[in-house]
């Protein structure tokens, strides 16, 4: 009897050990399988189906776990809503991955960029400084030094630049940080100021973005000197069709598209006819070109003109889905009619 209690206790002990595996294992499997659903419903091109997963998804995914930034990743991809977006804010700084979490900011401060939401774009960026303070970063407090001063923080802006100036050690960040005091200057009337500093850029040693911008600048704010001199050494070294191109910015610009490094946006897809161009109405952006022909076929079935726009920044593409509008009346039309089919949009100017 005595042997038979012991193998009894033993075979219970064995049992309670597989049934503790089993409760460790089964969150995982379970997320698998739901993971494994998701990609079922990407695929198919049902989006709805496909977040609602991923949102129950990263209430029970722990952050140290690979697949809580592919959650997060996804739902950044595949969100329309803004406000939906800047929800996994919070989750974001869970990532443990470094790289990760970079990589995620990163695409988030460039959805709000084209998104309009140009204030929390900044952040995204100074986030990604602070989570990583390394050289290869100051980019990044660039880009929110440009974004205060869309939104004249100007104080915030010098003092970003300041910092950047001081702790560059590459060239292009140094000289974009020189560039943007000289922005500074000439918003504040010091136009000789600025003169003086970007002939001391032109004839000392200098990047080809440095040249685009200071020949920009030199052109908008009628500095003939430096804009003559950036002039012949773009038609020296290149060609007069980027030149040409340069040439575009004689309209009134902001500093984002002044200070800009990417490619200029082009027209993907458009069912549009029409020459003249007042402005568009944005209607979603997405790193989906599949997600934005969703949107775009969404667009033309409740009768309105529709294009998608392509644009790259950080090496990765991103698709927005614009309405075009020809007068002010128009744009009072179509917003009407995109707010009617529950589509959120915002005005950008041609």
């Amino acid at each position: 009897m005595g042997h038979r209690r012991i193998t009894f206790r033993h075979s219970a002990k064995i049992h309670m050990f597989f049934i503790l595996i089993l409760f460790i294992l089964l969150p995982s499997t379970i997320n698998a399988q739901t993971y494994s659903e998701f990609l079922v419903f990407e695929k198919n091109g049902e989006t709805k189906k496909a977040l609602e997963i991923l949102y129950k998804l990263i209430e029970t995914t722990k952050p140290e776990n690979d697949q809580y930034f592919l959650i997060i990743d996804k739902i950044i991809s595949l969100e329309t809503d803004i406000s939906k977006i800047i929800s996994v804010e919070n989750k974001i700084l869970k990532i443990e991955n470094i790289n990760q979490k970079i990589q995620v900011l990163k695409k988030m401060a460039v959805i709000m960029e084209l998104s309009g939401n140009i204030e929390k774009a900044g952040e995204y960026y100074e986030m990604i400084y602070k989570s990583n303070n390394i050289d290869e970063n100051l980019t990044y407090l660039i880009n929110t030094a440009i974004i205060n001063l869309e939104t004249g923080d100007i104080e915030k802006a010098l003092s970003l630049s300041k910092f950047v100036e001081n702790k560059a050690k590459k060239l292009i960040d140094l000289q974009k940080a020189i560039l943007l005091t000289i922005y500074i200057d000439i918003l504040e009337g010091n136009k000789d100021k600025a003169l003086k500093k970007m002939t001391q850029i032109l004839d000392d040693k200098y990047t080809e973005e440095t040249l685009f911008i200071i020949y920009k600048i030199s052109n908008w704010y009628d500095i003939i000197d430096t804009k003559e001199k950036a002039k012949n050494i773009i038609k020296n070294t290149h060609s007069q069709k980027l030149l040409d191109e340069l040439d575009i910015y004689q309209k009134p610009f902001s500093p984002s598209f002044l200070f800009s490094t990417t490619e200029a946006e082009k027209i993907v897809i458009t069912d549009n006819n029409q020459n003249t161009i007042y402005a568009y109405i944005q209607a979603g952006i997405y790193t989906s070109l599949k997600n934005a022909e969703t949107m775009m076929e969404r667009i033309t079935k409740i009768g309105l003109p529709c294009e998608i726009m392509e644009s790259i920044r950080n090496g990765e593409k991103y698709y927005r889905v614009v309405v075009p509008v020809k007068n002010e009346k128009q744009i009072e039309n179509y917003n009407l009619i995109l707010k009617d089919s529950n589509i959120e949009s915002f005005l950008i100017f041609n």
